[in-house]
């Protein structure tokens, strides 16, 4: 990249993760910088674009078509999120798109078919996670892996959207379990074959905020995932049993055991790094050197689909397949 470049982006849906996205792009990687932003607050909006010296853009689709922003990221709702990612897909420009990338599984396929040469990338932000980096570069140590447990269990939303059901579309499946379906993917290098879940409503009126699920990967590997949302607390874990040991590993606070015959090594890797200037300096490098980005618009339809067959399998009550 030469030193004298800036990449310039816009982000629509500037609300508490989009403000992230702005100050991880203002200060922390080298070449970017924020151009515009979009708020449906106005006041807050305009404020906003105060703080980080850019422009307050009301409509979205004024934002995508600006001249000056090089590449547009969307973190609003889901349910808006297919609208604003073919708009900057038809203009060709650099899209970061957060997950889930649809409302939708039809709406995801949709995007997958214009998505053309476009850099685009998926906000995975886990794999950024530096505890998570580490699992993955331990991960052959285990051998052959049979069984992997991952849970996120957290507070239940503050959010308004989250529980309005015209603007949420799904609840913690849609919402929460596609980090751990990714990381299942992610760190197995497999694909799902089927799905068994059930899903229940504790606190949030309208959507799910409790799911379980058993998968099976096409590697043979068995999966249970679970996500919580009405709890005071939080958790996420993960577990893999290979035939040359297990591992145990702590993504929100830190920390790694791998566990190997009566040996144990502990790994002292902290979780509280941002993942965002990783992602961040990734799709612009991808953007400028026109390359595909490290997870794609296909890594995001993956786990729509997995998603879809969640409520799938939920609505029928037995096993689904993918």
């Amino acid at each position: 990249m030469n030193g004298n470049t800036i990449f310039k982006i816009g982000v629509i849906g500037a609300g508490a993760h989009g403000e992230r996205y702005l100050r991880h792009g203002s200060n922390d990687v080298l070449g970017m910088t924020p151009s515009a932003l979009c708020r449906r607050n106005e006041q807050a909006g305009k404020k906003m674009a105060e703080k980080f010296s850019c422009r307050h853009l009301q409509d979205a689709h004024e934002l995508i078509a600006s001249p000056d922003v090089d590449g547009v990221i969307v973190c609003t709702p889901p349910s808006s999120h297919f609208e604003f990612a073919r708009a900057t897909l038809k203009t060709g420009k650099p899209l970061l798109l957060e997950k889930p990338i649809t409302g939708t599984l039809a709406e995801a396929e949709e995007l997958l078919c214009l998505v053309g040469d476009t850099p685009v990338m998926v906000g995975h932000t886990l794999r950024w996670n530096p505890v998570i980096k580490k699992v993955k570069e331990l991960w052959p140590r285990l051998g052959k892996v049979h069984l992997i447990r991952l849970v996120q269990r957290l507070e239940p939303t503050k959010l308004t959207w989250q529980r309005n059901l015209a603007e949420t579309v799904g609840g913690s499946v849609l919402l929460t379990g596609v980090h751990i379906f990714d990381l299942a993917r992610h760190l197995s290098g497999a694909e799902f074959l089927s799905i068994d879940s059930r899903q229940d409503c504790i606190l949030n009126p309208v959507v799910e905020d409790i799911f379980l699920a058993r998968a099976h990967l096409d590697d043979g590997c068995w999966v249970s995932l679970e996500v919580s949302k009405y709890t005071q607390s939080r958790g996420c874990w993960l577990e893999a049993v290979g035939e040359n040991g297990q591992i145990l590993a702590d993504y929100l606070h830190g920390g790694i055991s791998l566990r190997l015959g009566s040996e144990e090594e502990k790994f002292d890797v902290s979780a509280r790094v941002p993942t965002l200037p990783g992602i961040l300096d990734e799709w612009m490098r991808a953007a400028l050197e026109n390359r595909p980005c490290s997870v794609t618009l296909s890594d995001g339809v993956a786990s729509m689909r997995i998603i879809d067959a969640c409520y799938q399998s939920a609505r029928q009550q037995r096993e689904v397949s993918l």
